[in-house]
């Protein structure tokens, strides 16, 4: 099988361009200098997709590109709708016109669901996003299913949760690994008792896989998750335990715009292809902490 991993210098791009490399042959694109063989070199603006399916044709093509923050969405929401839909709607178009067999993974995410009443969430429910980038990754989905229902691209949404591990350079485990460095007291946003549904990069390339093998690829959304609910206290604690036990954390109770309150995933749209859950929260928490001591 041949496969085209768009974002591959990414945190989730990179990992992926590893996993499939075993047993495929992958080729891989992004904004970033890389000499390597079966790489294509894009450029930031204005970015052109034609000249990938026009040199290759692929089996299927994982778009792991896009802006992956929040607070960036908040503060440039134009840079955030070119990355996350405009780039969408060109790979689309070039696969429609040069490859229309190949099959288009796109990463989307559970800040489409905003808030949900209830936990867990499935994927059925009422979307109501609070940041640019959830409004912007639930536009990206509908790209996809425009291009399955009139153009019969074979597409599906991988609504992605609170997805860690290593080469992740932002987010939660990252940020409170560098307020380490600094201090043995650490302050973090919001009460602590708000929740996540994490899922560790090992489990998120099993998930992939199983899509791959056995998904419907009819335009729908699929939640990518653990199906558990972990609160950030907890999290926390158990990554700092890791680290240094003496690790104080406090919470300084201010919630950041665009961060929802609470996320449970129910996954059993994942498990009906196949998926299972290797790595619990502390086993993907030790290769994190791990890999962030060797890389301070």
């Amino acid at each position: 099988m041949k496969i085209l991993v768009i974002g591959s210098a990414g945190f989730i791009g990179s990992h992926t361009s590893r996993f499939f490399s075993a047993d495929h042959e992958v080729w891989r694109a992004d904004v970033v200098e890389d000499h390597s063989p079966n790489y294509f070199k894009l450029d930031l603006e204005n970015t052109d997709f034609n000249s990938l399916f026009e040199r290759a044709q692929f089996d299927v093509c994982i778009n792991a590109s896009g802006n992956g923050s929040v607070p960036i969405s908040l503060n440039r929401p134009l840079f955030d709708f070119e990355l996350n839909v405009t780039n969408t709607i060109k790979i689309l178009d070039a696969i429609r016109i040069h490859n229309d067999r190949c099959k288009y993974i796109n990463m989307s995410s559970a800040a489409v669901y905003g808030n949900p009443n209830q936990l867990p969430v499935s994927e059925s429910v009422e979307l109501k996003p609070l940041s640019p980038y959830g409004w912007h990754k639930l536009y990206a989905e509908q790209v996809c299913r425009e291009y399955y229902y009139l153009y019969n691209i074979q597409t599906i949404n991988l609504r992605l949760f609170s997805v860690f591990g290593e080469n992740l350079r932002k987010q939660l485990f990252w940020e409170t690994f560098q307020k380490t460095l600094r201090s043995k007291k650490i302050e973090l946003f919001g009460s602590g008792r708000e929740t996540r549904d994490f899922i560790y990069i090992a489990d998120l390339l099993n998930a992939i896989e199983c899509i791959i093998d056995r998904g419907l690829f009819n335009g729908e959304a699929v939640n990518i998750a653990s199906g558990q609910e972990t609160t950030i206290a907890e999290a926390t604690e158990v990554f700092c335990n890791l680290i240094d036990p003496t690790i104080e954390v406090v919470f300084n109770k201010i919630v950041k715009p665009g961060d929802p309150l609470n996320w449970r995933a129910n996954i059993d749209v994942l498990k009906s292809f196949g998926f299972e859950q290797r790595f619990s929260l502390k086993d993907g928490l030790q290769n994190t902490a791990k890999w962030l001591a060797e890389n301070k």
